[in-house]
């Protein structure tokens, strides 16, 4: 199985509505830590951008984890609740289901894991920055 099937059939296990938005805060991402790694390497570096784009993309991995946790509460209580209402379920059903319904969070918390690390990055450079435009 190649990577490009393994993403598509993650996709539409994870619900393609939620998986959409994870792949546009994905792009968002990358869009901010290419115009931060550009402003780092500007001859004058404005710092404060940098630091601003670097909150952005910690923001954007928080939020999109906190969603993500969020979206799938709501599912396994809804499939929850339809378990109690249906009595007798096979557990390799219920272990489907849960497997399913870890995709997104799993996506979300290497997007996070990512993201805190281009936020820590960027950070020790936006201060590297600052305090060599201070002692000059």
């Amino acid at each position: 199985m190649s990577v490009a099937d393994l993403l598509k059939e993650n996709f539409i296990d994870g619900g393609p509505i939620f998986m959409t938005l994870h792949y546009l805060m994905w792009i968002l991402v990358i869009v901010f830590t290419v115009k931060a790694t550009k402003i780092l390497h500007a001859t004058n570096c404005d710092y404060q951008k940098l630091e601003k784009l670097s909150t952005t993309i910690l923001f954007i991995g928080g939020f999109g984890l906190l969603f993500s946790l969020f979206y799938r509460a709501m599912g396994m209580y809804s499939a929850f609740s339809v378990l109690e209402t249906s009595g007798d379920i096979s557990p390799s059903l219920v272990a489907g289901g849960l497997k399913a319904s870890l995709i997104a969070p799993l996506y979300s918390l290497f997007l996070f894991l990512v993201t805190a690390l281009i936020w820590f990055v960027f950070r020790l450079k936006s201060i590297e920055v600052k305090f060599a435009g201070i002692l000059n």
